[in-house]
């Protein structure tokens, strides 16, 4: 005959399983009744409570060492030196961040800032790299020397006595001088004119500025604009060689320019 067993019974059992699972049961489940003869607590309890759950297995599939859940490069080629996430580490022989393999200029000298060919920065973009650089911030409106700086150049212009006009003989120099400024747009001008002593000095002093103002004017023939060019008459003082001999007097008689590096370049 099948023995039946009540809810309100296994409900029971269920809930006095703490008192029991010494294997004892408590007082209030009479043992000997027949609906308990085949009941055992232990079983209820891994019937209700447990399940069986698949082992975990994470693998290393290119075998490099780095588990797969870790492992960010899966098909590293075999026997390749990896790093902690599994990717293959380059060879930098130099040791600039760039690999070899793109590496441009593979021997870079140590703590050299490099680009990503490996080789080194030039901020300013002015062909000289930062370590030679002694201009760093050179405006792209300067050719620059091979220390990273801009050039310079001078003009020399020498007049006859009393006079204040361009001999065509300096025609050639004021050209190549023009052409210099053509390349160099971050200048601007400033230029002297002087006399020697002979004369009356507020003379010496008109006759210096009008020196300055057709070096100014032969310029702006050849395309400088004359925004950029101050003129300033320095008459008999400045002087550069004697003046109490010919020589001396004929080098008094000039003009000098002076360069002012100006960022805002005017037209």
């Amino acid at each position: 005959m099948k023995k039946v067993i009540s809810i309100s019974s296994i409900i029971i059992l269920m809930l006095s399983f703490n008192a029991c699972s010494n294997g004892v049961l408590p007082p209030e489940i009479e043992t000997d009744k027949p609906e308990y003869k085949y009941l055992s607590p232990v079983a209820i309890e891994e019937s209700l409570f447990k399940k069986a759950v698949a082992p975990v297995i994470d693998d290393d599939n290119d075998k490099d060492g780095v588990i797969n859940s870790v492992d960010r490069c899966p098909n590293t080629p075999p026997k390749s030196k990896v790093n902690l996430i599994g990717c293959t580490i380059l060879a930098d022989d130099d040791k600039d961040g760039v690999a070899n393999k793109d590496d441009k200029c593979p021997d870079t000298k140590m703590g050299i800032r490099v680009d990503y060919k490996g080789c080194e920065l030039d901020s300013d973009d002015d062909g000289v790299v930062d370590s030679q650089d002694r201009c760093p911030n050179t405006s792209k409106d300067f050719v620059v020397d091979g220390y990273g700086c801009p050039q310079t150049a001078t003009l020399k212009v020498n007049f006859a006595f009393g006079k204040s006009d361009i001999n065509q003989n300096l025609i050639d120099d004021l050209q190549t001088f023009a052409l210099f400024l053509k390349q160099n747009r971050g200048y601007n001008l400033i230029i002297y004119g002087y006399t020697d002593d002979i004369g009356q000095e507020g003379s010496n002093q008109k006759l210096s500025l009008d020196r300055a103002n057709a070096v100014k004017e032969v310029l702006t023939r050849y395309g400088i604009s004359a925004k950029k060019m101050t003129t300033i008459g320095k008459g008999e003082t400045g002087a550069i060689g004697n003046n109490k001999t010919k020589d001396g007097r004929a080098q008094n008689r000039r003009i000098k320019v002076e360069l002012i590096q100006s960022y805002q370049n005017i037209k």
